[in-house]
């Protein structure tokens, strides 16, 4: 299967590690240590509102700033993007990639119609090039 005929939804991160926008940017900062990630997803404090992204290199940022202490007392809500450049799951991963790169992005999260269902990552795109596997194909393929 060439990268030209995977979805979104071919590669998207299922098992998601979200976060409240009341955190603060030390715990956001310590959930992504522990699971070895580098965004975590904010969910919207109202079911209508969209959903966020707050990134290690949001928290990095507003270190160049300010001392660390302040992770205490930012919320993540102060540095998340809200909202972030959401895409469908039936979208064309090259229109995806695309669409992040023009954006700045690196994770993205997708959706069903209005539902969270993923995150997209270029990490994601980067593992199936780095394990030279076919998707969808059986282990040990």
């Amino acid at each position: 299967m060439s990268i030209a005929d995977l979805k979104v939804q071919d590669l998207m991160a299922r098992q998601l590690v979200t976060v409240s926008a009341q955190a603060t940017l030390r715990e956001a900062a310590r959930l992504m240590h522990a699971h070895r990630i580098h965004c975590l997803l904010v969910l919207p404090e109202r079911a209508d509102a969209p959903v966020g992204v707050i990134t290690t290199k949001d928290i990095v940022q507003v270190l160049c700033e300010a001392e660390m202490s302040v992770l205490d007392q930012l919320r993540v809500a102060d540095a998340a993007t809200t909202p972030a450049v959401s895409v469908q799951h039936k979208l064309a991963l090259v229109d995806c990639i695309r669409l992040m790169r023009m954006t700045g992005v690196r994770s993205a999260p997708v959706l069903d119609g209005m539902s969270l269902v993923g995150l997209i990552s270029f990490s994601d795109v980067l593992r199936i090039v780095a394990e030279d596997k076919k998707v969808g194909a059986p282990s040990g393929a």
